[in-house]
C-alpha cells in the first residue's frame, strides 16, 4: 500500500532529522541516554517536518512517474531536512561514499552534522542549485531554470514566511510573464507561524488563498493535514497527480509548524530548536518521547537500509552542455557582437525593461524585461544553473538593489568550489551602461561593483573597458570563464577610440622623466585624461589606464606585483586616480601600496542636465579641476626636492 510506504520514509526522515540536531548517532529508543546529546543543535526543526511530508510524498511521485526534475528549496534552513531525505533515497552515498545507506554511513551523517556539515542548504548539498539562506529567490530561481532546461519538473518549496518577501511576491506573476520549457511546481510549506509571528499567508482562509493565487494564474490545490497522517498522505498524493493537468499548478500544504511534534506542535517555540534551553537530561526525555511516534525500523538484519526506500529515488535533471562558441568580427558596435553570440549560443539577455535605451535593441529578440532587478537576478541564476549562457544589462545605477544577491551568489561559488558534486556553470555576466556621467541625478550610483572589489580571490572579474572595441574583447574574455561573476561598466554614448591592448593596465601617453602620473579607471575618464594633456602640454604627465581596478589591491589574488606596480607607477612621482566611481573604492585598493595618490571620482554632485560636461563639473572633476590638482601636485614635488637637495 502506497500510502503505508510513504508513511514510513515520513517516519525515517523525521527520525533522522531530529537525531542529526540532537544526537550523536542513529538510537535505538533505549539508548537514548544524556551522554548521546550533542553539545550543540543546529538546525530548524520547525519547519523541517513539513518538508519532510512534501519530500516523502514528492520523491515518491517523481520515482513513479519518472519524472527527471531539479528541485529548489527556498526555506534554507530546513537543510537538515534535505539531507535525510538524500541520505534516505541513495542521492548522499553517491556523492559522498562515507554517508553510505547503512547504520554506519547513517552514524556518520548524524555525527558530522553542524560540525564538518553547514546547517543551511549549499552548495555541499548534492544537486543543489540555490542556496536559500537569504529568503526570497528560490521561485524566480526555479522558473529562470524552467525556461530552457530538459527537465520535466522543477518543484519549488517555498515556506510561508518567505512568501512575504519581496523578490517571491513578485515573482508569482511569472507564471502569466514568462515561458518555460519545463513546468514549474510551487508547493507551499504553510505552517502558520513565522519566527515570532504568525505569516501573512495564514490569516487566509482555503476561498481566499484559491482567489489570490488564481488571479496570479495558478491553479491552486489545498492539502490540509489531519491527525491520521495516513489519510493526508492519500490527499497529497491526490494533488500531486492531479497537477499533471495543468500548465500552472500550485499546491498549499497546510498542517501546524512542527507537525508531528506534540507538544511543540503549532508553538512559535519550535520555530528553530525548542530544547535550547533544556539540561542533557531533560533533552534526553524529550527525544526519546518524540521518536515514540515514529517507526524507527530502517534497516535489516545486516544493517542495510530497507529496500521499500528505493521507491523515493529521484531522476536528477540533466543540464546542456557548455557551449564556448567565439563570434568576431571586429567592425561589429557592442549590441550587434552580443546578438550574434546569443544567437550562436541560444543565450538571453535579461533587463529592467532597459535594452533600447541603453542602446542594445539588436538584442531585443533575446531580451527577458522584467521591471524588478531583484526577479531578473533570480531568474538569471536559475538560468544559468541549468546550463545557459546569457547576460544581465541595466542601468549602472540600479543595480545596487541586487548588490545583497550578487554577495550571496559569490558565497554561493565559494561553497561550490570547495566541493566536488557541482557541474561547472557559465559565469554571471553584467553589462552596467548609463553611468553617472550621463543620466541625472536620480539615475546615478556606481557602488554595485564595490560588494566585489571588496574580495580578495578570484570569483569575480570587475573590468572598465576603455572603448568599444575593448569591451568586445573583454565580453569574449567573459563568454569563456565559468563560475565567476563578471562585471563591465561602459558608458552608452561613449564614441572615442584607442589603439587596444589585452593587459589589465596599459601606458597610454608615456613620458622619458614625468612629474605627474595621471592613472584612469572608465572610458569618459579616459578622455578627460587626454583632455588634461592636451591643455598642459608644458606638464610631463604619464597616462596610465588600469581596465581592472582589482588589481591595485595588494592581497587579491590577482594583484599586480610590486615590481609590475612600480613599472605604471614611478616611485616619488605624484598619482592623481580618476575613477568614474566613489573615490574612496580606489583608495581602499591602494591602501598598502607605496604611493602619494591623490584620487578624484564621483561625489553625488547633483545633476540638473544629465550632460557629461554638467555632471563632471558637478562632481568635481572636470578639466579645470584635474589641472589645478595637478599644479598643486607637481608644486608640493618640487617644494619637496627643493628641501632634500638643501
Amino acid at each position: 500500500m502506497q500510502e503505508e510506504i510513504i508513511k514510513k520514509h515520513f517516519d525515517a526522515a523525521n527520525a533522522i532529522t531530529i537525531s542529526q540536531m540532537y544526537l550523536n548517532s542513529f538510537p535505538d529508543r533505549e539508548a537514548i541516554t544524556p551522554d548521546n546529546i550533542k553539545k550543540y543543535n543546529p538546525g530548524h526543526l520547525g519547519t523541517s517536518m513539513g518538508i519532510n511530508f512534501i519530500l516523502a510524498n514528492l520523491n515518491y511521485y517523481l520515482n513513479h512517474k519518472n519524472f527527471r526534475s531539479q528541485l529548489v528549496i527556498g526555506t534554507g534552513h530546513s537543510g537538515v531536512s534535505l539531507l535525510a531525505n538524500l541520505w534516505l533515497n541513495g542521492t548522499l552515498e553517491k556523492y559522498y561514499p562515507n554517508y553510505q545507506r547503512n547504520r554506519h554511513g547513517l552514524d556518520s551523517l548524524i555525527k558530522d552534522f553542524g560540525s564538518k556539515i553547514r546547517s543551511e542548504i549549499n552548495p555541499e548539498y548534492p544537486e543543489t542549485i540555490y542556496d536559500g539562506g537569504e529568503l526570497g529567490y528560490s521561485l524566480g530561481v526555479a522558473y529562470g531554470y524552467a525556461i530552457n532546461s530538459d527537465t520535466d519538473i522543477v518543484p519549488c518549496i517555498i515556506g510561508d514566511g518567505e512568501a512575504e518577501t519581496g523578490t517571491i511576491a513578485s515573482a508569482w506573476k511569472l507564471a502569466k510573464l514568462l515561458k518555460t520549457k519545463s513546468k514549474v511546481l510551487p508547493i507551499i510549506n504553510l505552517n502558520g507561524l513565522k519566527m515570532g509571528s504568525s505569516s501573512y499567508l495564514s490569516t487566509m482562509d482555503d476561498e481566499q488563498l484559491k482567489m489570490f493565487f488564481s488571479n496570479l494564474g495558478y491553479q491552486v490545490i489545498i492539502v490540509s493535514s489531519s491527525d491520521n497522517v495516513i489519510d493526508t498522505i492519500k490527499i497529497m498524493q491526490a494533488a500531486l497527480n492531479e497537477t499533471n493537468k495543468y500548465l500552472h499548478p500550485l499546491i498549499i500544504f497546510k498542517a501546524s509548524k512542527g507537525y508531528t511534534l506534540s507538544k511543540y506542535e503549532g508553538t512559535t517555540s519550535v520555530h528553530k530548536n525548542p530544547l535550547q534551553n533544556a539540561d542533557n537530561d531533560t533533552k534526553a526525555t524529550i527525544i526519546k518521547s518524540l521518536l515514540s511516534s515514529y517507526d524507527l525500523n530502517i534497516f535489516d538484519s545486516a544493517g542495510n537500509i530497507l529496500p521499500l526506500f528505493d521507491n523515493f529515488k529521484t531522476i536528477p535533471s540533466h543540464n546542456r552542455q557548455r557551449r564556448i562558441l567565439e563570434v568576431t568580427n571586429d567592425n561589429d558596435d557592442i549590441a550587434e557582437y552580443l546578438s550574434k553570440l546569443l544567437k550562436e549560443n541560444s543565450g538571453l539577455i535579461f533587463s529592467p525593461d532597459e535594452i533600447y535605451s541603453n542602446k542594445f535593441e539588436k538584442c531585443s529578440p533575446y531580451a527577458v524585461e522584467i521591471l524588478n532587478e531583484n526577479l531578473l537576478q533570480a531568474l538569471y541564476q536559475g538560468y544559468i544553473q541549468a546550463g545557459n549562457h546569457g547576460y544581465y544589462i541595466a542601468y549602472e545605477g540600479f543595480m545596487p538593489i541586487i548588490s545583497s544577491m550578487i554577495t550571496q551568489y559569490y558565497k554561493y561559488l565559494k561553497q561550490k568550489n570547495a566541493t566536488s558534486n557541482n557541474e561547472t556553470k557559465n559565469s554571471l555576466n553584467y553589462i552596467l551602461t548609463s553611468t553617472c556621467w550621463e543620466n541625472t541625478y536620480s539615475h546615478q550610483n556606481p557602488d554595485f561593483v564595490n560588494a566585489l572589489l571588496e574580495k580578495k580571490d578570484d570569483y569575480y572579474n570587475v573590468v572598465y573597458p576603455k572603448d568599444k572595441y575593448s569591451a568586445i574583447k573583454n565580453l569574449q574574455e567573459f563568454h569563456q570563464t565559468s563560475d565567476k561573476i563578471n562585471v563591465m561598466t561602459i558608458s552608452k554614448r561613449h564614441s572615442m577610440s584607442y589603439p587596444y591592448t589585452n593587459n589589465c593596465i596599459e601606458t597610454i601617453v608615456d613620458c622619458e622623466n614625468p612629474e605627474l602620473i595621471l592613472s584612469v579607471t572608465g572610458d569618459y575618464m579616459l578622455d578627460t585624461a587626454m583632455q588634461v594633456v592636451k591643455n598642459a602640454p608644458e606638464k610631463q604627465i604619464k597616462v596610465v589606464y588600469v581596465t581592472k581596478p582589482q588589481i591595485l589591491n595588494i592581497n587579491n589574488q590577482d594583484a599586480l606585483s610590486t615590481e609590475e606596480f612600480s613599472k605604471y607607477f614611478n616611485p616619488n612621482i605624484p598619482v592623481i586616480y580618476l575613477y568614474c566611481g566613489y573615490a574612496s573604492t580606489i583608495k581602499s585598493l591602494l591602501f598598502d601600496r607605496n604611493i602619494s595618490c591623490h584620487v578624484m571620482g564621483y561625489e553625488d554632485g547633483i545633476s540638473i542636465f544629465g550632460n557629461l560636461n554638467n555632471n563632471l563639473v558637478n562632481n568635481n572633476i572636470s578639466v579645470d579641476d584635474i589641472l589645478k590638482i595637478c599644479d598643486k601636485r607637481i608644486k608640493v614635488r618640487s617644494l619637496r626636492r627643493d628641501i632634500i637637495e638643501k
